[in-house]
């Protein structure tokens, strides 16, 4: 075996043996799928022949009390008419861009230059659904109101075809969790609606907006007129997402999810892990923004180490090491095998720096590791 390949099994062994400062730390990959099964024995048995708790009845092919009352207690908790539980954002975003543009009969739409549609999803907006995009704004802050006027005012890239909508993503992930303020996105909504401008949320972490802004999900829902949120980010749970809006628009959606092939004949386990997850996410995202400025602090000591934003906004934020990747990933190997903290995962190499970037997501990992114990951590990483 050569020493490539003994390097990686002992960070695997140190990974999964660790506690983790980000994420929601190691566990058995079965451990989900034991927690989904004793959920749905407590409240129900399937093949029993009694009555069965209305909750816990079988979902087909996106119908029964198991997901629809899941997607109603969604839908009132933003404020919203009505949800529909899909398998992936990547199928939902575009499914919403495609509706506006075509009430509007204009296929143009908007948003920030890091948008996960632009970046990683090989451009689906526009091969599977024909939407073509203009990306807005400055790619190191959030979206605007003065961006959208850039964009459709005399001189603007989408001055002669309009807007049919703009997706916004709150907090905005590849600028290491940057929210615009909250006066900046109450501008930016009602321009949208001034130009008849449909305004879509990329929410897959909307869950740290709300205690980063003081307001509850439905006041930033009411800012827009779709949102999209993710179940597995966040929240922990398996794969799965929503989408939210008018009655009418779901229902439009709905159609062309089957006709994407995202309305598989049972969803049971990916359902019932977002509704065992959802409250325990609200209940500690408040802990975990702050818990992001804390942490964020311990790094900012060191010379070596900067935080973005600084402080940060929200439970996540980007970390700037200086150094070569090598250095700094057995740096971070040796704090593992000594403290038994697993700090980080991969590095991404800054351009024109000697410097690596990493993403630090608050989980419910960071809350077990004291201030004493991840100062010290850090102080021998660096």
């Amino acid at each position: 075996m050569d020493q490539i390949n003994i390097l990686e099994m002992e960070r695997t062994r140190l990974r999964l043996t660790c506690r983790h400062l980000a994420g929601g730390g190691q566990t058995h990959l079965a451990d989900e799928f034991d927690a989904i099964a004793a959920w749905l024995r407590e409240y129900g048995d399937h093949g029993s022949g009694r009555d069965l708790v209305p909750g816990v009845q079988p979902e087909v092919y996106g119908k029964g009390a198991l997901v629809e009352d899941f997607e109603a207690e969604v839908a009132a908790l933003f404020g919203l008419p009505a949800a529909r539980f899909m398998p992936s954002g990547c199928m939902a975003q575009p499914i919403a861009l495609r509706i506006w543009s075509e009430r509007a009969r204009n296929a143009t739409t908007a948003f920030h230059p890091t948008s996960h549609l632009q970046l990683h999803e090989e451009l689906s907006y526009r091969e599977l659904h024909g939407l073509s995009a203009h990306l807005i704004g400055d790619a190191s802050r959030p979206t605007t109101a003065a961006d959208v006027i850039a964009a459709i005012g005399p001189g603007g890239a989408a001055n002669e075809t309009g807007l049919a909508s703009l997706l916004v993503e709150l907090p905005a992930r590849e600028i290491g969790g940057q929210l615009p303020t909250w006066e900046e996105m109450v501008e930016l909504s009602e321009l949208c609606r001034d130009q008849g401008i449909r305004l879509h949320l990329d929410g897959a972490r909307v869950w740290q907006a709300a205690p980063a802004y003081g307001r509850s999900l439905s006041e930033i829902a009411s800012l827009f007129d779709s949102v999209y949120v993710s179940f597995y980010k966040d929240v922990g749970a398996l794969p799965g997402a929503m989408l939210l809006g008018p009655r009418d628009f779901i229902d439009e959606a709905a159609i062309w999810q089957r006709r994407q092939g995202g309305t598989m004949y049972t969803a049971v386990a990916n359902i019932v892990s977002a509704r065992m997850h959802l409250a325990d996410c609200l209940e500690h995202m408040p802990l975990l923004v702050e818990r992001a400025r804390q942490v964020a602090a311990l790094f900012s000591l060191h010379e070596r180490a900067c935080v973005m934003p600084d402080p940060p906004q929200t439970s996540m934020f980007h970390l700037r090491l200086e150094g070569e990747e090598d250095e700094l990933l057995e740096a971070r190997d040796r704090v593992a095998r000594e403290m038994g903290i697993w700090l980080f995962g991969n590095l991404k190499q800054i351009e024109g720096q000697t410097a690596m970037r990493t993403e630090l997501s608050m989980g419910a990992s960071s809350l077990t590791l004291s201030d004493d114990e991840l100062a010290a951590a850090i102080a021998l990483l660096l």
